[in-house]
């Protein structure tokens, strides 16, 4: 087993970490594989510097270190060995997040205790951005970060840092000096990008600023790259949601699914089946 970036990084670790990129290099071409796996790929690859890794020829685990919780990616099938790999990156009794597939929620269900389950659906891009319509939204630089985060706020998303500027474009709509309404690019891997972190101030809803920050942050991936494939999480039970960025050109990939977790001290088995909630 080898460590990067934390305390008990052993000699060889740089090597395994070499290994691993080189694994992921060569699926990468598997687009679809690459999509269940997007938080990995990412965490161990183009955001490596921002988090810890432990790995093995079984079971690679990543931590990044978020505002609030850790949240962890992994891949393996191992449920034992993602349990043991977790303690090394985070403190035991620590609540953990993961963003999974269909195929490793079970795996996270035996490996913590689960306290709450949110289904979301991965959407990807498959229609003509350059036919939407944008609107007047303009290009966010770190200049306004403090407007970007006061937004946040308003809006009761998670805050945003200014490292989400070395990722790609970030769109905003203002009224007068207020910015209203925000998107970003929130990930990044050669040939896929994630956008997120769409925010619209609660006093200017249903103006379609939704629609026109989207097609901004679109139309901007595009001109940078022409091949990209982009998508979006939205929550399985924001039926309003769904129908909006359906409208834009996005179809539903595959479920995903957002699991807040407890880690139990490694002596300790985890529970696998304890009560949960799952929230739509």
């Amino acid at each position: 087993m080898e460590t990067n970036g934390s305390p008990n990084a052993v000699p060889g670790a740089a090597a395994a970490i070499t290994q691993l990129a080189c694994q992921i290099e060569a699926l990468r071409d598997n687009l679809d594989w690459t999509l269940a796996h997007f938080v990995f790929v990412a965490a161990a690859t183009a955001l490596s510097e921002e988090c810890d890794i432990v790995c093995s020829p079984a079971m690679s685990v990543v931590s990044y270190h978020g505002p609030r919780f850790p949240e962890l990616a992994f891949w393996g099938e191992s449920p034992e060995l993602l349990r043991t790999y977790t303690t090394f990156l985070v403190e035991p009794g620590s609540e953990v997040h993961l963003l999974v597939s269909m195929e490793q929620r079970a795996i996270v269900e035996q490996a913590f205790a689960v306290i709450e389950i949110r289904p979301s659906w991965q959407l990807v891009f498959a229609g003509e951005a350059q036919h939407l319509d944008p609107g007047t939204a303009t290009p966010l630089k770190p200049r306004h970060l403090a407007a970007m985060q006061a937004l946040a706020q308003k809006a009761e998303i998670s805050t945003v840092g200014e490292e989400l500027f070395e990722r790609g474009p970030a769109m905003g709509i203002w009224e007068g000096r207020t910015l209203v309404a925000m998107g970003v690019t929130r990930t990044r891997v050669p040939g896929v990008v994630e956008i997120g972190k769409i925010a619209v101030h609660p006093d200017y809803r249903q103006r379609g600023y939704t629609a026109n920050i989207v097609a901004a942050l679109l139309q901007s991936l595009f001109e940078e790259e022409t091949s990209l494939t982009v998508f979006t999480m939205v929550q399985q039970g924001n039926t309003e949601a769904l129908q909006r960025y359906e409208a834009l050109g996005f179809e539903r990939a595959r479920p995903m699914y957002l699991i807040r977790c407890l880690v139990a001290d490694e002596q300790a088995p985890a529970t696998g089946g304890g009560a949960f909630t799952e929230s739509r």
